[in-house]
């Protein structure tokens, strides 16, 4: 180890999570709480978790411009749908990936709430959550409207029914 790398690691802390010391923060229908909001990570990756009451359809279709996203499930199932290919339920223990630009949405259709754990990369996008927090405020409900616009902010593309159903056709085929 170099002089320069041993400085650095000098200013790093391992980051714990304490959930008892982390409220679930409200998003209408959904609970959030961020697990890393990318400061330790100079904005390399950002962590949330979220809770998704049994059947509830989740966000609307979108796509990211710039980061790709991990779900790992620690509680119920969590279906994932993108246009034209199987969904996928993933349960507890299970983890999902999503590229950059695929077409997706998650969703709980089930009898048991869900809880997992969203990475994302980089680490900016927590900021997406903050701001849907902000538009949502005291509603009951998260509005695919509220969705979209947060979305249009942070390189996210909301898709239109229109072209998820062109999607379903092109790829059945």
């Amino acid at each position: 180890m170099d002089d320069q790398v041993k400085q650095y690691s000098k200013t790093l802390n391992v980051n714990h999570f304490d959930p008892d010391k982390n409220p679930w923060r409200r998003l209408g229908q959904y609970l959030y709480r961020v697990v890393e909001d990318g400061s330790n990570t100079q904005h390399r990756l950002c962590m949330v978790e979220s809770l998704i009451p049994p059947k509830a359809n989740g966000p609307i279709f979108h796509f990211h411009e710039m980061h790709d996203e991990g779900f790992i499930v620690k509680k119920g199932t969590v279906r994932f749908h993108s246009p034209g290919r199987p969904h996928v339920d993933a349960k507890a223990g299970d983890t999902v990936t999503i590229p950059i630009r695929l077409p997706h949405k998650f969703s709980n259709p089930f009898d048991e709430e869900a809880i997992f754990i969203n990475t994302l990369t980089p680490g900016f996008y927590v900021r997406y959550f903050e701001h849907l927090e902000y538009l949502v405020g005291e509603k009951k409900e998260l509005t695919e409207e509220d969705n979209a616009n947060a979305m249009k902010r942070f390189a996210t593309v909301p898709l239109e029914k229109e072209d998820v159903e062109k999607l379903e056709n092109e790829l059945a085929n």
